[in-house]
């Protein structure tokens, strides 16, 4: 078995680029050896900011040969009355490269046809990667490329050379004037001397020596080891965030960790500021003081450099000392201008072209935000704290902070809030009304957090749909999906008991006087597009797609749609629901087909006893029924609507519904409307699988 190998050699790329690379040329080459029927064990896609490489090991020297039998034109063209080919099979025979020898009369199920064979010599394994290589590398779906000097030739970034190796032995090819070799370099800055590859083994071995090490797996744990030894000797935690760890991986070759510190005088700023200035800003991992887990003034950055002296400290701590002072300069100024005055200034703001201002935008939620303590029965004090919350959360947009930091958005309304001597409910709801930000993200503890939170995320939801911003594929500037997925996560959590229905009218009756759009419309695109997000996550969680379908319609309640899903997923085991499922099925059908919706019936024109049993018996269970939905016991309701399985089931058996005698067949189908109505009480049985 043979091996191929192929390193890009290319100036620094952005740490994000990396990962592009890697993850399309192992995919890519796993693509090419299947689509050409080539046998390999394993293919290995890594690198670092300055070279990509693959290594496929365990690959087949050349495809297997292919025979493959061809099925041509109606026997009674391709032979004449001797038997012998015609014309039509010679010409057949040339167009498909068949074997003459292998042509034959064959039966199908269509009749008899001509057929042959076609045999397939397979090509070598390099003469298909040298034809390839070059387009797979020029495909890498980077999201901004670059040309350079003269070449027409597109990139992440210059490209400075190729290795292309197979089996020890130079596979050429060039892109762009750029040729393939088996030279590679090490280090940019710790080593100067070309390096000779002439095997994988060599490219490992020789690369480290040279500074650089190739995998991203193993420079992962280089810098983990060398943080948590750094924190070891200084006695701090390290809270070694895996996004920040992935990033700072993709950014070196040869890692080297780096402590270094700030003033103290620092650490009176809020704790966001600082992780905010350090890890988003520098790609330093910040520190906590052992003893009392505050934020401490170590910091470890992650140098492609070794040092040497104390040059790489210092330049760490000038840059992210300037970053500090400019934070503190802007907490001093913003703090002491009080937030309910920026408010005005928000009506400078475009939120979006269509919609108005941020303050039109903050004015429209905060009407929401006291739809929403109507609707949740609040206390007079919570509706004025929630009423504070909706009217300030912008208000930090304005400040130097966040202009500077708009990471902070929130947390410096807080921070603000908190010190100009609002109430806590009130600084704590400013920054929890952004939450939750992301997939997984906590929700907020305080109803004012809470209840902003729910209407400044509808107003965006409904403004953008009103105006056609509407998410499609991966396109979603708005965070839409992001948003819907934060009201449920809210809303399910707190239990809110909020018709969705109505939520979405309230938000888009007030946008009415600001865009003009179709409101019937828009709203049944909203709904749906918050009961698809909705289904997702029921289904994620393990409730059966089905059972979310039969229920997601039936309320505008969140938690009612939740408790009938589960319901009606634990009940698809049981024989007697899937029994009622297929007879609500047989309902359903035979309704359409008569195309009959009226449930009122006359008790004396059905008097056949298996019908007279059933009346009976829904009159026996009905009552018991209603009360258990009442309280919203679905569990329950649906363990008392399953004793009319056997009933329906001898109805079926043994009664004609569509009889000749109009009044009969009539009388029969109404009682089944009603039926029907009363299953659809505990959902739409007919999307049971």
């Amino acid at each position: 078995m043979s091996y191929y190998f192929l390193e890009i050699l290319n100036e620094e790329i952005p740490a994000d680029f990396v990962n592009v690379g890697i993850d399309y040329l192992g995919s890519a080459f796993e693509n090419l050896f299947k689509e050409n029927r080539i046998p390999f064990e394993k293919i290995v896609a890594d690198g670092t900011p300055r070279r990509l490489f693959v290594l496929v090991s365990g690959l087949a020297d050349h495809q297997p040969d292919q025979e493959e039998e061809i099925v041509g034109p109606p026997a009674s063209a391709a032979f004449d009355a001797e038997g012998n080919l015609t014309n039509v099979a010679m010409n057949f025979a040339k167009a498909k490269q068949l074997d003459v020898a292998t042509l034959k009369k064959v039966s199908t199920p269509k009749g008899e046809y001509l057929s042959g064979k076609r045999f397939t010599k397979g090509r070598s394994t390099r003469e298909i990667i040298s034809e390839n290589v070059a387009k797979l590398i020029q495909n890498i779906p980077f999201k901004k490329t670059m040309r350079w000097g003269d070449k027409s030739f597109r990139f992440a970034r210059p490209v400075k050379s190729f290795i292309s190796l197979y089996d020890g032995e130079l596979l050429p090819f060039d892109i762009d004037g750029i040729e393939a070799s088996n030279k590679t370099a090490g280090h940019r800055f710790m080593w100067k001397d070309s390096i000779k590859i002439d095997s994988p083994e060599d490219y490992f071995n020789r690369l480290k020596n040279a500074f650089v090490v190739p995998e991203r797996g193993v420079r992962r744990e280089m810098i983990v080891s060398d943080i948590l030894n750094i924190a070891g000797q200084y006695e701090v935690d390290v809270d070694i965030d895996e996004s920040l760890l992935d990033t700072v991986t993709n950014l070196v070759e040869y890692p080297f960790a780096v402590l270094g510190s700030f003033s103290e005088e620092f650490l009176k700023l809020p704790e966001e500021v600082l992780i905010t200035s350090m890890k988003n800003h520098q790609k330093y991992f910040y520190t906590k003081n052992r003893k009392n887990g505050k934020i401490s003034n170590y910091f470890i950055g992650i140098s492609n450099t070794k040092p040497v002296n104390d040059n790489i400290r210092k330049g760490y701590e000038r840059v992210l000392r300037a970053r500090l002072k400019d934070a503190a300069f802007f907490f001093e100024n913003d703090k002491n201008v009080p937030l309910e005055s920026r408010v005005e200034e928000l009506k400078k703001v475009v939120y979006q072209e269509k919609l108005g201002t941020s303050y039109e935008k903050m004015e429209r939620f905060r009407e929401v935000s006291r739809y929403l303590t109507e609707v949740l029965s609040l206390s007079s004090e919570e509706c004025k704290l929630i009423d504070r919350t909706a009217y300030l959360c912008k208000a930090d947009l304005m400040t130097e902070m966040v202009y500077e930091f708009p990471e902070l958005q929130g947390v410096m309304g807080r921070e603000y809030g908190r010190i100009q001597g609002e109430p806590q409910e009130v600084y704590i709801g400013i920054y929890e009304h952004y939450l939750p930000k992301f997939s997984g993200d906590k929700i907020p503890e305080t109803i004012t957090g809470a209840v902003v939170s729910i209407a400044d995320k509808i107003d965006t939801i409904c403004g953008c749909f009103s105006i056609g911003l509407i998410p499609t594929g991966n396109n979603d500037p708005y965070a839409l999906r992001r948003n819907s997925i934060g009201i449920i996560q809210i809303i399910r959590q707190k239990s809110y008991r909020i018709d969705i229905d109505k939520l979405v009218s309230k938000s888009l009756n007030l946008l009415k006087s600001k865009v003009n759009f179709d409101l019937e419309k828009v709203k049944d695109q909203v709904m749906e597009f918050i009961k698809q997000r909705y289904k997702q996550v029921l289904i994620s969680e393990g409730i059966a797609s089905d059972a979310v379908d039969a229920s997601i319609d039936l309320f505008n309640d969140l938690i009612k749609i939740e408790k009938l899903a589960r319901t009606l997923s634990d009940a698809k085991g049981k024989e007697s629901f899937n029994s009622i499922a297929q007879s609500y099925k047989r309902i359903n059908n035979i309704l359409k087909k008569a195309n009959h919706n009226r449930s009122e019936y006359n008790n004396e024109i059905l008097t056949e006893e298996v019908e007279r049993k059933l009346l009976d018996k829904i009159d026996g269970i009905k009552n018991e029924f209603m009360i258990r939905l009442s309280k919203e016991e679905y569990a329950e309701g649906l363990n008392t609507l399953l004793q009319l399985e056997p009933y329906i089931n001898e109805f079926f058996d043994k009664v004609m519904v569509m009889v000749e005698d109009t009044n009969v067949r009539e009388n029969r189908l109404s009682m089944l409307c009603s039926l029907k109505q009363l299953f659809d009480k505990i959902g739409n049985l007919s999307m049971i699988n």
